[in-house]
């Protein structure tokens, strides 16, 4: 099988389109329906914009998003791009701001819409996780119920003689 692991760096806030476009070739290259890539577009979107909105340096602040997938899912891991670590530091702004309830619907807005997220506070990245093998089972469970429908329909035929 092909690897598709990709990255996308980008420079700033206005760079967005560029994440729309990185998205969307991800998910026309695995299929992925519309609503899905409404909600992978938004929190990849969000998670990056957190990381801008909190990163201190005014220069050279890039964010670098990766993509990878396994069987079940899409795996997008946005991070501050050449960011130093932060562990010396007792409380850093990223958990100073998600406690102060600044980030709360930001980060709502990921939680909601991903299937799994986890936050580095001291590596100041954001890994987020969508399963993807459950749309197709849902698609199927849908055609099942259709063609159901469609059997079970009664048809009176008229025989001519």
């Amino acid at each position: 099988m092909k690897n598709v692991y990709r990255e996308l760096v980008v420079e700033n806030e206005k760079q967005i389109p560029k994440i729309e476009r990185f998205v969307e070739e991800i998910c026309d290259y695995f299929n992925i329906n519309n609503e899905y890539f409404g909600n992978i577009l938004l929190a990849v979107t969000e998670a990056t914009e957190i990381l801008f909105a909190l990163e201190e340096r005014k220069e050279n602040r890039n964010i670098l998003i990766a993509f990878d997938h396994n069987r079940t899912g899409l795996i997008f891991k946005i991070k501050v791009k050449n960011g130093v670590e932060r562990t010396g530091i007792s409380e850093d702004e990223l958990d100073k701001a998600i406690r102060n309830h600044k980030l709360s619907k930001e980060i709502f807005i990921i939680k909601a819409l991903a299937d799994e997220v986890t936050i580095s506070l001291n590596g100041w990245s954001i890994l987020l996780v969508f399963y993807v093998t459950s749309i197709n089972y849902e698609k199927s469970l849908q055609r099942i119920e259709k063609l159901k429908e469609y059997w079970g329909k009664k048809v009176h035929i008229s025989q001519k003689k």
